[in-house]
C-alpha cells in the first residue's frame, strides 16, 4: 500500500488500509477492556465473599490494576501500613488465587496479578 502511494499517488487505498488497522485495534482494545472489567468484578466478588480477607486486602486488590506486580514492601508503602499487615493482605489474595508468587524465593518475594497481566499481554 505504501509503495502504491509513493509510486502512483494512491492515497485513498493507503488511508483505507490504515483506517482498517485502526478499527481492528479499537475492536480488540474494546474486547480487552471488557475482559479486564469482567475479571476484576469476578475477583472482587470472590474477595468480598472471603471471611478471612480484611480491609487492607481489599485496598490492595483495588490497587492491583495500577500495580499488577509488587512486593510486600511496596504494598506496605503504598497502603501506608505495617509489614505484617501488608504481608497478611498479600497472603489473603494469594490464598484466593487472585495473585501468585512469581520469584520462587523465600525472601523478597515478587507477586503478580497474573490473570490481569496475561490479558494485557495479548
Amino acid at each position: 500500500m505504501l509503495s502504491g502511494t509513493r509510486n502512483a499517488g494512491d492515497w485513498e487505498a493507503w488511508i483505507g488500509f490504515f483506517l482498517d488497522g485502526v478499527v481492528s485495534a479499537a475492536i480488540q482494545a474494546e474486547h480487552t477492556v471488557v475482559e479486564l472489567a469482567t475479571l476484576i468484578a469476578h475477583d472482587r466478588r470472590r474477595l468480598l465473599a472471603s471471611p478471612t480477607a480484611g480491609a487492607i486486602a481489599y485496598r490492595l486488590f483495588e490497587s492491583l490494576p495500577v500495580m499488577p506486580r509488587f512486593t510486600v514492601d511496596q504494598v506496605k508503602r503504598r497502603l501506608d501500613t505495617s509489614y505484617p499487615t501488608a504481608n497478611a493482605a498479600v497472603k489473603s489474595l494469594a490464598d484466593l488465587g487472585i495473585v501468585q508468587e512469581m520469584s520462587g524465593q523465600r525472601k523478597n518475594r515478587n507477586y503478580g496479578y497474573m490473570a490481569y497481566i496475561e490479558l494485557l499481554s495479548r
